[in-house]
């Protein structure tokens, strides 16, 4: 923490939340490299030193392509039922740790987030927690190489993936 890039990484993973939270998926889709790896696998109901996450399946497993063409899809179609009205989002990132890689001017980055989920006259949020690890590439602008997303749940309890960590 006393590198002043923590700093910068916080900010950097709170402007990404926030792009999140206020809809602003274009500016969002901008934060990633060309040739990202977005990843959720699954995660498994094993017994204690076995796997706890598939490496075949996956709850998302996308590249830039992939994530532009549901962002144009979301933020400049009617026909993202999903997200119609849409989801009101709280995204709570935290426990920021950044560790240098083999690469230069990357870093990887583990991070936990919870995203509170409502929709339309509900009482209740849908939960959704888990870690983080991100590749972020430290040139200007800061771009995601790769995240993967483990979450915490083996069945999410979300009917949908719409809303993104």
């Amino acid at each position: 923490m006393t590198d002043p890039r923590h700093t910068e990484i916080v900010e950097f993973l709170e402007t990404e939340s926030t792009l999140l939270d206020d809809g602003e998926l274009p500016a969002w889709l901008e934060l990633f490299a060309p040739d990202v790896v977005y990843r959720a696998p699954v995660r498994l109901a094993r017994a204690n030193g076995q796997p706890q996450f598939d490496t075949e399946q996956f709850h998302l497993n996308e590249n830039y392509m992939m994530l532009a063409l549901k962002v144009l899809r979301m933020a400049h179609t009617e026909s993202a039922w999903s997200e119609n009205p849409a989801s009101r989002t709280q995204r709570i990132v935290h426990k920021i740790r950044a560790y240098d890689t083999d690469t230069d001017n990357e870093l990887e980055v583990r991070s936990s987030i919870v995203l509170l989920r409502s929709r339309w006259d509900e009482t209740t949020f849908e939960l959704t927690a888990g870690r983080r690890i991100d590749i972020i590439r430290c040139q200007e602008p800061w771009k995601i190489a790769s995240r993967t997303i483990y979450f915490d749940q083996t069945a999410l309890g979300a009917p949908n993936l719409s809303s993104y960590l």
